[in-house]
């Protein structure tokens, strides 16, 4: 599960990295889907911490849909 925790930090640098958003938050995205099992695993799992990262998932995911809105409509005109 420790391993989870280092894939997750790789991919939050890297998402750094990112010149466009739309790689950056799905970057983000996945680095949070990462952390969720080490944390539900933990002898007390630490919810809270997992609903902020369901929350922050969810934000991403609708900013995400905005994105992909904005750039269809830009190749339509």
């Amino acid at each position: 599960m420790e391993a989870l925790i280092y894939v997750a930090n790789a991919l939050n640098l890297l998402s750094y990295l990112m010149r466009d958003i739309l790689h950056l938050r799905i970057l983000m995205i996945k680095a949070m889907v990462c952390l969720m099992p080490y944390y539900l695993s933990r002898p007390e799992p630490l919810m809270e911490v997992v609903y902020w990262n369901l929350l922050f998932i969810v934000m991403n995911l609708v900013l995400i849909g905005r994105i992909l809105r904005q750039r269809r409509r830009e190749i339509e005109e």
